[in-house]
């Protein structure tokens, strides 16, 4: 029972900061998106009693550093400078998942997948490719360099999580996994429409993505450690 109440109140949060989106309403943005992660980070912490105390470290400062991230990104379309502030917020979150699943492999004491089948990194390369030369004519030197730095996290956050593979619980494979998918999903739309073209209601599509993302990555590891 405690779990459905606080998803009602997850629910409520959703929808404010996506009725914010569609309707563009700031003040509705500015309430309900700092509370995403605020609700996130707190459900996991009151269900991490039987994970393991390293893993809530790091699962902490990734929701605490995407918090950041969320924050100033708010205020990116305004000032450049917030939107620099965020992507490196978010890298920083994005090391951090990093090292978060490959501590979990660790864990196990199995190879991580990867190492067996490395041809699946193919993939990552293509996109990773693909989407930088799509959006290296419109970026200035610097953004050159950040959005390549970026990028290469973010793919390696997903990359780590499909190195989970095999690794553990399946279903806490799955949810991590397809988490990190939705998350290069999201910042790539974000990265298309500021610097290519513009996306109808990208808003809305990017809120969704990435609240899932968040979602999916941390009931992952809870039921990990079930």
């Amino acid at each position: 029972m405690r779990k459905v109440l606080l998803h009602v109140v997850f629910f409520l949060i959703v929808a404010g900061d996506l009725a914010g989106e569609l309707f563009q309403l700031e003040k509705l943005d500015y309430i309900f998106k700092p509370l995403i992660m605020v609700w996130i980070a707190g459900f996991f912490l009151f269900y991490s009693r039987n994970v393991d105390r390293k893993v809530v470290q790091f699962a902490v400062f990734a929701f605490l550093f995407s918090w950041f991230g969320d924050i100033l990104l708010m205020f990116g379309n305004d000032k450049f400078l917030f939107f620099v502030l965020g992507l490196a917020a978010f890298l920083v979150a994005q090391i951090i998942y990093m090292n978060l699943f490959l501590h979990t492999i660790n864990l196990s004491g199995k190879k991580p997948f990867l190492k067996k089948r490395p041809f699946w990194l193919i993939a990552y390369i293509a996109y990773g490719l693909i989407i930088y030369i799509l959006l290296f004519e419109q970026l200035d030197a610097i953004l050159r360099v950040a959005v390549f730095v970026y990028m290469l996290a973010l793919l390696g956050m997903s990359v780590m999580a499909l190195n989970r593979f095999g690794n553990g619980h399946p279903i806490s494979f799955s949810l991590v996994f397809f988490g990190s998918v939705l998350f290069v999903l999201s910042d790539t739309m974000i990265a298309i429409n500021k610097f290519l073209v513009t996306i109808p209601y990208e808003g809305i599509f990017v809120m969704v993505t990435y609240i899932g993302a968040q979602y999916l990555i941390m009931t992952g590891l809870l039921k990990q450690y079930e």
